[in-house]
């Protein structure tokens, strides 16, 4: 699905996003929907019906968890990247049939907590022709939305080029409005602390992914050496992995995709080990599941989330629902299930054509 225009993160350019979109149906006409953004359509397709698709036929949607190892043992050998994203469609196309066949929301069946849950707007990515100005007039408009946290793309530019941009960004916005900074791993282990020095007089909420997830070392040396809080995991597939993460201190927020980590099931284990170690949980993406993951978790603080305009992240052309947050806060839908509603017609329209 193409972008309106192209935007950049600190290390990668999006002209356009691709997602792999599952529907399971029961013998009673529930349909679950499960769609995941990122990662090859047709790899994550030919995984399910080549691998997958055989172990859930017949099987009571209930036993989420026996249908979740069932798949997980199947793809063992290939258990990260695009297998892991095929086992987390279907597992949450699986709890959006149990909420719709209990009527009841998913958040509900995972034990509410709160009945609204904070967002944060993701935005400031680089555009063309995008200066500090425009920078500016984006995040004043989301201020003006009422929401009370943001986070800004860094890692492009110079770490005095950002530097500016987040000055910038805090004097627009105020000291009451929390800040977060994300580097989608653009830099180097010593370049991530220099930007985090740099960085730290604007009360920095906490400065994501400075460097590569998997740089277990590096992670533990950014913690070690910068004073604002280190987050990542939205790459992190698997709870070992995690786990890896947490007990070498390399990390003091996780942010665990569930379109990534194995869906509902695998996100739920991951966090309520993290809560073992007092770190707080912030899910990544996916914005209308997460809200539901997030009210049933004492220790989350929020969700990612993306406004229309811009429209950065685009799965909102699919959905013919909107999920829309007043002052700041999302409260959890009482839509039986998940509450997302596919448009059909955009579905088909976007559709790869074989």
């Amino acid at each position: 699905m193409p972008s309106e225009s192209s935007f950049y993160t600190g290390a990668r350019e999006f002209k356009g996003r691709e997602f792999t979109i599952v529907k399971i149906f029961t013998d009673e006409g529930i349909m679950g929907i499960g769609c995941v953004p990122v990662g090859d359509p047709l790899a994550i397709s030919a995984i399910i019906e080549r691998k997958l698709k055989q172990l859930i036929i017949g099987e009571d949607p209930f036993k989420v968890k026996k249908i979740w190892n069932r798949m997980y043992e199947e793809i063992y050998k290939d258990r990260t990247g695009v297998a892991l994203k095929a086992i987390s469609a279907i597992d949450i196309a699986l709890w959006d049939i149990i909420g719709k066949s209990l009527r009841e929301p998913v958040s509900k069946l995972l034990g509410t907590y709160r009945d609204n849950v904070l967002c944060y707007v993701t935005g400031g990515y680089y555009q063309e022709n995008k200066g500090i100005k425009e920078l500016v007039h984006e995040v004043e408009d989301y201020i003006d939305k009422g929401f009370k946290a943001i986070k800004l793309k860094v890692g492009k530019l110079s770490i005095e080029e950002d530097k500016e941009r987040v000055k910038s960004v805090r004097k627009a916005i105020g000291n009451d409005i929390k800040l977060a900074v994300d580097a989608n791993h653009a830099y180097t282990v010593h370049e991530a602390i220099k930007a985090g020095k740099a960085f730290d007089e604007y009360d920095i909420w906490w400065f994501e992914e400075p460097v590569r997830p998997d740089n277990i070392r590096g992670n533990a040396a950014v913690v070690r050496d910068l004073d604002m809080p280190i987050a990542t995991g939205e790459i992190v597939y698997t709870i070992k992995k995690f786990r890896n993460l947490i007990e070498n201190e390399a990390v003091d927020i996780i942010q665990p995709d569930v379109t990534v980590v194995g869906g509902i099931s695998e996100w739920m284990k991951i966090a309520h080990m993290a809560s073992a170690w007092n770190i707080p949980v912030i899910p990544h993406w996916s914005q209308e599941i997460s809200v539901h993951l997030v009210a049933a978790v004492p220790h989350a603080l929020a969700i990612e989330f993306f406004t229309r305009k811009p429209n950065y992240r685009l799965e909102d052309k699919l959905y013919k629902n909107f999920f829309e947050p007043s002052k700041g806060y999302l409260g959890v839908p009482s839509k039986p299930g998940i509450g997302i509603e596919l448009d059909e017609e955009a579905v088909n329209r976007f559709r790869i054509k074989d």
